[in-house]
């Protein structure tokens, strides 16, 4: 499915100024870099010496960072990470949230988390709804992609009205989360078309490639 996604890539960045791209390889050191500078800016991690961000999970299969560029300019990036059951692989929302999960969603379905989502400090000021939702339709792709049933998350509490507008659902209180100074509750969209269609109708960028809508994932 992303190599589908691929070739309409080119595609989608004539029309518009942003896009998207799977960080592979050294492009990975912009994505810990732009972590690191949103993260440490807000006290979230402690600093370091080598001004970048990562963990045990950037290196694991099911997981994939994305850079959101606009006008050529890296702004945003976000990590999305698969559960597949028959693969019994593990995602970081499970160390915190996984009883909660099991109760509410189960093992016995694909789902995704959507995490390390970060605007670049540089570009906060010019981030607004319509920037930030095109780095969230990487996590459209990805569900597309791992054809997922489910989409979770842990969020911040200030951000809980936003994700509400995206069709999650609060299902927990408040834990830290690994790596991060700050806590999260767990968010969960039972109804993963309802988020593609919310996203889709802000960024106003779609296409039906062999039945199913893709935007600008490369990779």
């Amino acid at each position: 499915m992303l190599s589908t996604a691929l070739q309409v890539q080119e595609k989608f960045r004539s029309e518009s100024d942003y896009y998207s791209i799977a960080a592979k390889g050294p492009m990975l050191d912009r994505v810990y870099s732009m972590r690191y500078r949103s993260y440490s800016a807000k006290d979230y991690i402690e600093k370091n010496s080598s001004h970048k961000f990562m963990d045990e999970y950037d290196a694991k299969p099911n997981c994939t960072s994305f850079l959101t560029y606009y006008k050529d300019k890296a702004f945003g990036s976000v990590r999305t990470c698969s559960f597949n059951p028959e693969l019994n692989n593990i995602v970081p929302v499970m160390e915190v949230f996984g009883k909660e999960i099991d109760e509410s969603i189960g093992y016995g379905s694909t789902f995704i988390e959507a995490n390390k989502l970060v605007i670049d400090p540089s570009f906060q000021d010019k981030a607004g709804v319509v920037a930030r939702l095109n780095v969230y339709e990487n996590i459209v792709n990805s569900i597309v992609a791992h054809d997922a049933k489910y989409l979770v998350a842990g969020i911040r509490t200030e951000h809980i009205k936003f994700y509400k507008f995206l069709h999650f659902e609060i299902l927990s209180e408040e834990r830290s989360y690994p790596h991060l100074s700050f806590k999260t509750v767990l968010a969960i969209c039972p109804d993963v078309n309802a988020f593609r269609d919310k996203i889709y109708s802000r960024t106003r960028r779609s296409e039906v490639v062999n039945g199913s809508l893709l935007s600008n994932v490369s990779g």
